[in-house]
């Protein structure tokens, strides 16, 4: 299926509902249960933000609901589908060194060798503490992902006559 609608940690929580469409016919035993383009239905199962320092972001969504070829609403239970935010490690490092860096420029500048190191350890605290209050990145499926399931429960349907 083809999300809809883009899902992140930032905006979404646990219990709301997403939409999608079905990437190709839903065939079994050679009978097309849900064609190509037929409404689907999830919802947010889990969506943790990443920690200030530690820890990264977690996004999970299940399928609940698929539009069948004659019209039902076919209620399924579906493993989750999960996506982490990338962590922030490397960004999270350049900025204390960078901080260091940079004051260890003005600390030779202001003071020779021993100022040098004096704002290269003041620099370094202040990159730090950047670190400290940046939240890692969110976990997000932009619109237009596509995503497999997988059923966690077998399906009972019955034709609905006309």
């Amino acid at each position: 299926m083809r999300v809809v609608e883009a899902l992140s940690t930032e905006r979404n929580s646990a219990g709301d509902g997403f939409s999608g469409t079905l990437e190709q016919d839903l065939v079994i035993d050679g009978l097309v249960i849900a064609d190509r383009g037929s409404r689907v239905e999830g919802r947010v199962v889990e969506a943790e933000r990443a920690g200030r320092v530690k820890g990264t972001s977690l996004l999970a969504v299940q399928l609940t609901q698929i539009r069948s070829s004659d019209g039902q609403r076919v209620a399924v239970n579906t493993d989750a589908f999960r996506v982490e935010g990338e962590t922030s490690r490397r960004s999270d490092t350049a900025r204390v060194a960078t901080g260091a860096a940079i004051g260890a420029a003005i600390g030779a500048i202001a003071g020779g060798g021993k100022g040098a190191a004096i704002g290269a350890g003041a620099g370094g605290a202040a990159g730090t503490g950047a670190v400290m209050a940046t939240r890692g990145k969110d976990a997000a499926i932009r619109s237009e992902t596509l995503i497999r399931f997988r059923l966690s429960e077998p399906v009972t349907m019955t034709e609905q006559l006309k």
